[in-house]
């Protein structure tokens, strides 16, 4: 679990911190590693390499099927020693350098209770009790009604409304017995939250959504934040193969956007904001665009942070790559300002995982 308050560090020196307090004390990183579809020893090694990389976020649910996988990683991430060399006295002597073991901070953790775990408060308060198990640990940072319906029932059945009503009951309990930090749910639509604040007891910390240039969903965001539920956004790429880091998809939003290229004084500001040390890459503008979209009043939003994002890679070049996107300079950035106009600029929209929206 995530420490108990805020790491405070800041985008490229900018007073704008990482995490966000989702509930009294318990801050969420805003930037998490996805864990979807990563299994076995490739999830455990992913996880480790995360963790050695800086990721302080990391993302799962039950219906992955990897949460043991996830544990094991912890375990020896957190029983592994850290050291580091005190090279304060700065006059050449090495013999005068010593190492210092650091305590590994356990990150901030977040799980989901899948549809068909949702069918009695019973069930649900089970489930929370095998995610401990699975992910070796007390207790949780965060966990999600993963769908707003129950498995093997109609989408347009009633019994949803009741089952899912009683899971977050189970959520609320589990919560007041220390078992879980911070409860929200994933994939709720607007209709779907403003029945749970009818009657919850604890409001929702969390909505965890599909959200990028294709799919902004920004009247579900902009619900979202005039209620104090923090976005967490997945699929910044697009669905499998990320479609949107595609060459010939992001060549054709440039020209439509820029004519086919602009010329002369435009054409050589731009060849200086490229050359200048921030060298964003195409991943990095997509997970800035999901860090300071929100609602349709943050359109066009380059000084506030909005929720977070979750993303997720294998590869150690990809892993580090996305979480360089944190030593970028969000805020002073003219290349960033053009390339996310670009991305705005983008009318068609798709959505690549499944739409809860037909679930009663």
């Amino acid at each position: 679990m995530s420490s108990s308050s805020s790491t405070n560090n800041n985008f490229n020196n900018n007073e704008r911190t990482t995490t966000i307090e989702i509930s009294p004390n318990v801050f969420m990183p805003r930037l998490a590693f996805g864990t979807y579809k990563l299994k076995g020893a490739q999830c455990t090694k992913a996880v480790k390499k995360a963790l050695e990389i800086g990721f302080e976020h990391i993302d799962t649910a039950s219906i992955y099927k990897n949460e043991s996988d996830i544990g094991e990683a912890l375990e020896e991430w957190m029983t592994t020693t850290k050291t580091a060399t005190n090279d304060d006295d700065d006059d050449g002597n090495d013999e005068k350098k010593t190492k210092k073991n650091f305590e590994r901070k356990m990150p901030f953790l977040a799980s989901k209770i899948a549809p068909a775990e949702m069918h009695s408060k019973l069930l649900v308060e089970q489930a929370v009790a095998k995610i401990l198990i699975r992910l070796r640990i007390p207790a949780i940072d965060l966990i999600m009604l993963h769908w707003p319906g129950v498995s093997k029932v109609s989408p347009a059945s009633e019994i949803h409304k009741e089952k899912r009503k009683d899971a977050y009951r189970a959520l609320e309990k589990c919560l007041k017995e220390g078992k879980i930090r911070a409860i929200g749910v994933s994939n709720y639509h607007v209709r779907h939250l403003e029945e749970l604040l009818s009657y919850c007891e604890i409001k929702p910390s969390v909505n965890q959504i599909e959200a990028h240039p294709m799919w902004p969903q920004e009247d579900l965001i902009e619900f979202c934040e005039s209620r104090g539920i923090a976005v967490v956004k997945y699929s910044p790429f697009g669905g499998g193969g990320a479609p949107l880091l595609d060459d010939a998809f992001v060549s054709t939003r440039e020209e439509e956007k820029e004519g086919g290229g602009g010329g002369g004084d435009e054409e050589r500001e731009l060849a200086a904001d490229i050359a200048d040390d921030q060298a964003w890459k195409p991943s990095q503008i997509l997970l800035a665009w999901g860090l300071l979209r929100g609602g349709r009043k943050n359109r066009g939003n380059s000084k506030t942070l909005c929720g977070a994002v979750v993303v997720k890679a294998s590869s150690e070049e990809r892993i580090l790559e996305n979480y360089e996107v944190l030593e970028k300079d969000f805020f002073n950035s003219k290349y960033l300002s053009r390339k996310l106009k670009v991305w705005d600029s983008v009318e068609t929209r798709k959505k690549f995982a499944w739409d809860s929206d037909c679930v009663k």
